[in-house]
């Protein structure tokens, strides 16, 4: 089931930089939870994305935030119930023309054969307390 689970997270980054909002929430449980890192320039502080409308919405606000966005897996570690992904923004700010590159790291929970929690981290360390592992 892992294996599984590494496979619909490296979906769920093909969808989002598709900006394929609907495709992207069909990967989530109906009650699936996204809360993303805050990394200014555009993204809501403390926001949470739940279920369909609100994980579309999130897909959506991308193209809103960013003249153009690509965020890639760099490394993913499967944790059984759970997998840690670093992963790279590249992007461009709509309105400043700032460029940007950030790394992230993403813990998603999943049941059901789908992704039913998702959280950012913009510090390795609380993700990896987040699930247990401490380097």
């Amino acid at each position: 089931m892992s294996q599984e689970n590494v496979e619909i997270v490296r979906r769920s980054f093909d969808l989002f930089n598709r900006q394929e909002a609907k495709a992207f929430a069909d990967v989530w449980t109906d009650d699936g939870e996204w809360r993303p890192a805050i990394l200014g320039g555009g993204l809501l502080e403390s926001a949470t994305f739940r279920g369909a409308a609100g994980l579309a919405e999130f897909v959506d606000l991308q193209a809103e935030t960013w003249e153009s966005s690509v965020v890639e897996p760099v490394e993913i570690r499967d944790l059984g119930d759970s997998v840690l992904v670093k992963v790279r923004l590249s992007a461009v700010g709509r309105v400043s023309g700032i460029p940007v590159e950030r790394e992230t790291w993403n813990v998603y929970e999943f049941r059901d054969g789908k992704i039913a929690m998702g959280w950012a981290y913009m510090d390795a360390q609380e993700a990896l307390k987040a699930v247990g592992l401490e380097e």
